[in-house]
């Protein structure tokens, strides 16, 4: 199975239990499965993807304050 079919960006939204109306938004850097497989072809595409992921992450942050 090629591995660009597992490239996870899985992002998880839970709440904070610990603090009262918190949300935690939390995301899988893709470019720890690039050293998992030791593929470096994947190295372009998991930055890539890492640096969409933040600006999302970065954006939702944004928006809570």
């Amino acid at each position: 199975m090629p591995i660009g079919l597992l490239l996870p960006c899985n992002v998880v939204i839970r709440r904070d239990r610990t603090t009262e109306n918190t949300v935690v938004v939390e995301a899988m850097n893709p470019a720890v499965l690039v050293e998992v497989t030791g593929e470096p072809g994947l190295r372009d595409i998991a930055t890539e993807a890492a640096t969409r992921l933040q600006a999302a992450l970065e954006a939702v942050a944004a928006q809570s304050d």
